[in-house]
Order: structure tokens, then sequence, then C-alpha cells
């Protein structure tokens, strides 16, 4: 991938929640040696990175490079960051200003998002052999609903630790899922998931009346 706007965008928009949620949580770390190591980890991941297409084809462009800056967060962290302290990071960071900006208070199930999803799945269907680190999945709408089936057979993030060598941090990242969604007014039920290693992520997207409609209870096995 290159770096360019796409990257250093990301870098603005997670960077000051990261670090300010890091510096609080781990005590004595060196801030500013910090910074500049995941600044440049963050670079040199992105630059191996094979690109997965451009963003007008792509919606998994931007996750692919928020993913890239949460691993140089964490690898650069020196095993400082644990389960509940990269659980934290993750919810801090689906909680920044701009993610917030993004998503809350837009639909998930308006008619544009529907047609964009049902695009741009096919697309990655078609294009995985040119892009073998992006995304294969299916979307399935529900008619006349406001809900929808997105099935995930190769995920671009689970992709991304193993070639970073830090696969244990997937399951955690895959939490952003439920933070965006919900900003969105949807309601995630997933019970597979690829980051745990299960053969497939398999979302349930309803919005909050269809959830309440359907008597939706979270499964004690949601991942």
């Amino acid at each position: 991938m290159k770096y360019g706007i796409a990257g250093r965008f990301i870098k603005l928009a997670f960077a000051k929640k990261a670090f300010d949620y890091i510096e609080k949580e781990i005590q004595g770390m060196d801030m500013s040696s910090y910074k500049k190591r995941v600044q440049k980890e963050y670079r040199a991941i992105v630059e191996r990175t094979s690109g997965i297409g451009r963003m007008k084809d792509n919606m998994f462009v931007m996750t692919m490079y928020a993913g890239a800056f949460l691993i140089a967060l964490y690898k650069e962290a020196d095993g400082m960051l644990g389960e509940d302290k990269l659980k934290g990071l993750v919810r801090a960071e689906a909680c920044c200003p701009l993610m917030v900006k993004a998503k809350q208070g837009k639909s998930a199930f308006t008619d544009k998002e529907i047609a964009n999803r049902t695009k741009q799945a096919k697309w990655s269907r078609d294009h995985i052999e040119e892009y073998p680190m992006n995304w294969f999945y299916y979307f399935e709408t529900v008619p006349g609903k406001d809900e929808y089936y997105i099935t995930h057979k190769q995920c671009g993030i689970c992709k991304l630790t193993k070639q970073e060598h830090c696969e244990e941090i997937t399951k955690y990242l895959c939490m952003m899922d439920y933070y965006t969604f919900e900003m969105q007014g949807a309601v995630l039920d997933r019970t597979k998931t690829l980051g745990y290693g299960d053969d497939e992520c398999n979302f349930h997207l309803m919005s909050r009346e269809r959830a309440d409609e359907l008597g939706f209870v979270k499964s004690p096995e949601a991942k």
C-alpha cells in the first residue's frame, strides 16, 4: 500500500486518542520514544503490505490502514499491552472523534449503503486474485427489512496480523465491528469469527427496531 494521504489521515485520526490512552494506562512509558517508534513502524507496515484496491471500490481500504496503525501500537509497546489494555485501546480508537463523526447517526440500512455493500462484496470476490490481501465476502439482504448478513470467508486484518507475526491480537481488533455498527444504529450478532480461528465471520446485522421485532437476545457464544 502507499502511505500517502490515506496513511496520514489514519495517523491523524487515531494517534492522539491512542497515545493519550496508553500514557494513562501504561505507567513509565517513554512516550516521546514510543510515538516515534510507532509512527516509523506504522509506515513500514503500510509500505510492505500489498494494496487492496481503491477506496471507491473497496470500503475496507481505510480498515487496513487502521489495522496497520493498531498493530504498530501493539508491537512497539514491548509486551505492555495485555488483553485488558488492548481491549481498552480498541474501544478508545473506535470512539475517536473522527470515527464518531464518520459513523454516528449514519444509518447502516439506507438504500445507498445497501447498494454500496452489494456492489463491493461482488468486487471483493471478482478481484481476490488481483488483491490477495483483501477481504472475500458475501452480502445478503432480508427483503423489506432493516436486516442483512455479511459472510466473510477471508479477512484482510487476519492476513495483516499473520504477516506481522501478531495473530494473537486479531480477535481483539475484531471488537471494533461492534462499536462502529452500534454508532450506525445497528445490532450485530456474530458467533463465528475468522479472528478466533473459525471458518468464517457470520455477521447478522439488524436495526434496533428489527432486533426488538425478532426478540433478539445476544448469544452467549457471541464473538
